[in-house]
């Protein structure tokens, strides 16, 4: 099993709340399902930089796994009080100016 390093979690400011959106080491970035997925089957460990810490899958039920930070003594962390977690605020995509009649009829006809 290899070790890797992770240097931030960068998380998005959404409506619905926050999101944890990708976890990042030093020439590698990870979705946090495939993140996840290598966790549960025990293919990788990952280590939070210069932290005794540890990203670990958690099962909760009988289907659910959860994406959790763990100390040495297998306790919970929360990463919001880490420094590598980085919260960016969810950009809205940007719209060129249109009149009232570009916006009926659509991109393609107008």
């Amino acid at each position: 099993m290899a070790t890797y390093i992770v240097s931030a979690l960068h998380a998005l400011q959404s409506p619905l709340g926050v999101v944890l959106d990708r976890i990042v080491g030093p020439g590698w970035t990870e979705t946090p399902a495939k993140m996840l997925n290598h966790l549960v089957h025990n293919r990788h460990q990952f280590v939070l930089a210069g932290t005794g810490l540890q990203l670990a899958a958690r099962r909760q039920g009988a289907d659910t796994w959860l994406l959790v930070i763990v100390d040495r003594d297998g306790r919970e962390v929360a990463a919001e009080s880490l420094p590598h977690w980085q919260l960016e605020q969810q950009q809205k995509p940007a719209r060129a100016a249109q009149s009232w009649w570009q916006r009926l009829v659509g991109p393609d006809l107008a």
